[in-house]
């Protein structure tokens, strides 16, 4: 071959990409389509838009990291701790993580879906699905630990289902490695326990495994992922785990059929309608399916879907259940609504228009969403938009730091954790909030940052719905109001916050040790 022939090939060769193109189906071109630009779309959001409380909160763990938290596990704030040193503290570089878990998450569970129906379509279009939901669009943007959560989840089912389906050792420990990093990112995760037991018991062919080194080997490993989670609450009187467990058997509600209606509505919501149907109709298939068919992997799926939905439906009767708490579940959700519905006849596919609309409304309603968080172009009362949480906390850090520059040497404080992380963020300098009453002292400040607090002027930061500067008269020798703050979202006006000063600090107001109860700095121990 000459010279020139040879330069020829070359410059006419396809590319790698255009080969690895050429081998997708045209459902896998979409679905990929769909995966890369909603990621895309989560990059604009993620670095456009005001970090909510809860996000700025859980930033706050940061400074310094811990090994575990009174609210949740410590995963969060590691994720946003290797971050932040990375690109900055700013919004992106807060949800970079975030972002970055939902593409990775998409690809576990194409893959997942692919291998437990023997299906490449099924694998990309349960991609595709989950892409267009609300719920998955938020979590690919706010920085939560449902996000490592979330990652950790779909790692163990799509570890067990190529196990269950291959049956090679190595994944036994990914599941467990999955496992341990879910343990640390949110105590939900506990939730997907029983279904796996569940289904290595019911399967004879699976049942083996209970007796192999592997599956004890990797129940190690995943203990050991959750020794800073252990270590702290060793440490902390078992704070968290005491909280979470009130928290899980309360008994006692008001309105519990209000609390239904509401966490359902909210499910039809974020799932959006109808994509929220089929991954009903399909958890209940893949219990019903994959033990009548004797496929363990649609039963897991089922198993780890449907009952922790209707854990959630019940604890609705002993206190209100948040939207998101429920995300894990339609991990195998989607997958059973997409594989169960692909499995049936031909002739049993007589809703086939709702399946194929399903995803082109779920897409629409979720990028209506993002065009609303980034523009709030559209004339949604403020009362029933959920995305006003985005708004107005650099106002309030405005309005604090010009009282700062007219007060200085005030330290500030507040009665709830939601303007903690939000007013410190946004502040010039990042100065610390701190939180009076409760039972622990948060992390971003020590005991002995409390005690230098005697004696000095402070500047109280209070929702004017809740305010709370009736209670500080014990507490400080004079308390004067300085102004009332008004938060927008849009051109609406969303919220208000007051601003007092508070003169000569007594003590008494604020946490200073550790543990559950913790001591407060009077010496006043907890009632």
């Amino acid at each position: 071959m000459s010279p020139h022939h040879y330069g020829w090939l070359m410059q006419n060769a396809p590319s790698p990409c255009s080969v690895f193109l050429s081998r997708l189906l045209p459902i896998e071109r979409w679905a990929l389509l769909v995966v890369l630009g909603m990621t895309l779309a989560r990059l604009v959001v993620a670095g456009s838009t005001l970090l909510s409380a809860d996000e700025a909160y859980y930033w706050q763990w940061t400074h310094p990291l811990h090994l575990s938290y009174y609210d949740h596990p410590a995963m969060v704030a590691y994720w946003i701790w290797t971050s932040t040193h990375l690109l900055g503290e700013t919004a992106l570089g807060v949800r970079l993580p975030a972002v970055l878990s939902s593409l990775a998450v998409s690809a576990l569970l194409w893959d997942c879906a692919r291998i437990a129906f023997r299906s490449r379509v099924v694998g990309a279009q349960a991609a595709l699905w989950l892409n267009c939901t609300i719920l998955f669009g938020s979590a690919g943007i706010v920085i939560t630990p449902d996000a490592p959560l979330l990652l950790a989840w779909s790692l163990v089912l799509w570890a067990l289902v190529r196990l269950i389906v291959g049956g090679q050792a190595r994944y036994i420990y990914i599941a467990g490695l999955g496992l341990g990093l879910g343990a640390i990112s949110k105590y939900t995760m506990l939730l997907i326990m029983p279904g796996i037991v569940a289904t290595f018991l019911l399967f004879p062919a699976l049942r083996p495994w209970w007796r192999r080194g592997h599956t004890w080997a990797a129940a190690l490993l995943a203990l050991v992922c959750t020794t800073p989670l252990l270590l702290w609450n060793f440490q902390n009187n078992f704070a968290s785990f005491s909280k979470q467990l009130n928290h899980a058997f309360a008994s006692e509600v008001a309105h519990p059929g209000a609390n239904l209606v509401q966490f359902l509505a909210s499910q039809v919501g974020l799932l959006t309608p109808l994509i929220f149907a089929f991954c009903l109709w399909g958890m209940i298939w893949a219990l019903w399916n994959g033990g009548r068919a004797k496929h363990p992997e649609w039963f897991l799926l089922g198993t780890t879907s449907l009952p922790i939905l209707l854990f959630f439906i019940k604890h609705t009767q002993s206190g209100v259940v948040q939207a998101n708490w429920s995300g894990p579940v339609y991990i195998a959700g989607v997958i059973t609504g997409v594989g169960g519905w692909q499995s049936l006849s031909n002739r049993s596919r007589r809703l086939n228009w709702a399946f194929t609309a399903a995803p082109a409304l779920g897409l629409a309603m979720t990028l209506l969403v993002y065009f609303q968080a980034v523009t709030v172009a559209l004339p949604i009362p403020v009362k029933i938009d959920a995305l006003k949480r985005l708004g107005g906390w650099d106002e309030l850090a405005a309005a604090v730091h010009q009282e700062q520059l007219a007060h200085p040497g005030t330290f500030l404080f507040t009665q709830k954790h939601e303007p903690t992380g939000v007013v410190t963020f946004y502040l010039p300098d990042h100065q610390v909030v701190f939180l009076n009453g409760g039972y622990i002292r948060p992390p971003y400040y020590t005991a002995a940052d409390v005690a230098a607090l005697r004696g000095r002027d402070g500047i109280f930061i209070t929702r004017d719905k809740d305010d709370g500067a009736a209670d500080l008269a014990q507490y400080f020798a004079k308390v004067t109001p300085l102004r009332k703050v008004r938060l927008h979202w849009g051109r609406q006006f969303s919220d208000a916050y007051n601003l007092y000063l508070a003169e000569g600090y007594r003590g008494g107001n604020f946490v200073q040790g550790d543990g559950q109860p913790g001591a407060f700095d009077a010496g006043i121990a907890k009632p």
